[in-house]
């Protein structure tokens, strides 16, 4: 009974047939990262411009149609546009400077957002800027 034991031992540690599942165990942590890193980073670029045409789009709207209240104009058709293009406007500030300078003069409106990655903040926090911002310039008509 030994020896029948001692060789069915030993067919099994020369055996291959759980390498496959150890080395795939292996290296799914490192495929997940970098397949979610990836959509992360997709969506960062993402918001990223939609923040930029919302911002542009602001801006847009205190050259040509300043109506008086023109921070609170520029600042709602930011926001507007953000939720057009499915970014949340949790923490958005807008900062607007030049508005009712008059025809000729420069509209400079900054957007920016609170942003966290999913996947790359949770495996090296402190990693990434955690803000996405946006600024255009034009000129007053």
């Amino acid at each position: 009974m030994n020896v029948y034991l001692s060789q069915r031992l030993q067919k099994l540690r020369q055996s291959e047939q759980g390498s496959a599942a150890v080395e795939f165990a292996l290296i799914l942590p490192i495929l997940a990262s970098l397949v979610f890193g990836a959509i992360d980073f997709g969506r960062m670029l993402w918001f990223q411009e939609v923040l930029v045409n919302a911002t542009r789009e602001g801006t847009r709207q205190g050259t040509l149609f300043f109506s008086g209240n023109g921070q609170a104009e520029i600042q709602a058709v930011v926001a507007q546009a953000l939720n057009n293009g499915g970014v949340p406007t949790t923490g958005l500030n807008v900062g607007v400077n030049g508005v009712g300078a008059g025809t000729g003069n420069p509209l400079t409106v900054t957007s920016t957002i609170p942003w966290q990655f999913f996947v790359i903040d949770s495996l090296i926090p402190g990693i990434t800027t955690n803000q996405l911002t946006a600024s255009v310039t034009m000129m007053n008509e």
